[in-house]
């Protein structure tokens, strides 16, 4: 258990988790105006990069903080997430 887990109950981590994946989307959506052109925002390309590297390192903070994430089974996941991805794309 990692000191914020020591202080923060696992139900308030989980709020916050959900939170930051919430504004994660947000930031992905606002990089993609950017990078489209499509609905402009007077944000920049490097803005939007960073509010989006702001979130996703805020998501990954909160999974951390989870109890029972058994981090070599994410990474077992995520392997088979980017196979399937790959196949959808036509790849091998």
């Amino acid at each position: 258990m990692t000191e914020i887990a020591e202080k923060v109950p696992q139900a308030e981590i989980l709020s916050q988790l959900a939170e930051e994946a919430c504004e994660l989307g947000h930031a992905a959506l606002k990089l993609r105006r950017v990078l489209t052109g499509e609905n402009p925002t007077p944000v920049t390309r490097d803005e939007a990069m960073a509010m989006l590297e702001e979130e996703l390192a805020d998501v990954d903070v909160c999974i951390c903080e989870v109890e029972g994430i058994r981090p070599a089974r994410m990474e077992r996941i995520k392997r088979e997430k980017r196979i399937r991805w790959l196949r959808r794309l036509g790849g091998d």
